[in-house]
């Protein structure tokens, strides 16, 4: 699994916190962006038309980018190829 993974999320966003812990729980590595702590990854949030935390955003091997608003374990499985 050569995926990049990146979630955009705030400390006060119970998704957020879910999401994270439901990857780490899946052994799917992932870089956490605190939007509020970093200018530059809330405007990386706005690009990706963020209206919400979390954001992922998730590069695959083939070079496909996909980008899922709010926690959708479903999307993430699928983007993942997981089953």
């Amino acid at each position: 699994m050569a995926q990049n993974v990146i979630v955009y999320t705030q400390t006060t966003c119970g998704p957020c916190q879910e999401e994270k812990m439901w990857l780490n729980q899946h052994n799917i590595p992932f870089e956490d962006r605190d939007i509020r702590k970093n200018e530059a990854y809330f405007q990386e949030a706005i690009n990706l038309g963020a209206s919400m935390t979390p954001v992922t955003w998730i590069k695959k091997e083939n070079g496909e980018e996909v980008v899922i608003h709010g926690f959708d374990k479903e999307q993430i499985k699928k983007a993942l190829d997981l089953s």
